[in-house]
């Protein structure tokens, strides 16, 4: 994911991180999904936690754009999810300190 700097390898765990995702990191991985667009939260959210792809999505929410702006906004949550995990391993430190 070049357009936000990511590495294959950073995606790949990215996915498998909300694959496996409970409800703690469910709250995280949707805080992520609204900030990149509100408006397709929970289809991210579901995206991203069940491999479920946008044509099928599509069909369960109304999704106001077409897959490669659904892709995009998938793409910038996965680099606020990024973001957000390594926020919460510093503070995590900081307050074991």
């Amino acid at each position: 994911m070049s357009d936000y700097e990511l590495t294959k390898q950073e995606v790949k765990s990215l996915l498998e991180y909300c694959r496996a995702a409970g409800t703690r990191e469910q709250d995280i991985i949707l805080k992520a999904a609204q900030i990149a667009n509100d408006s397709i939260s929970i289809p991210i959210l579901v995206n991203l936690t069940s491999r479920v792809g946008y044509d099928r999505l599509s069909m369960w929410y109304e999704i106001p754009m077409q897959r490669k702006d659904f892709q995009g906004y998938r793409r910038k949550a996965l680099k606020v999810l990024n973001d957000l995990i390594k926020l919460h391993e510093v503070t995590d430190l900081r307050l074991k300190k």
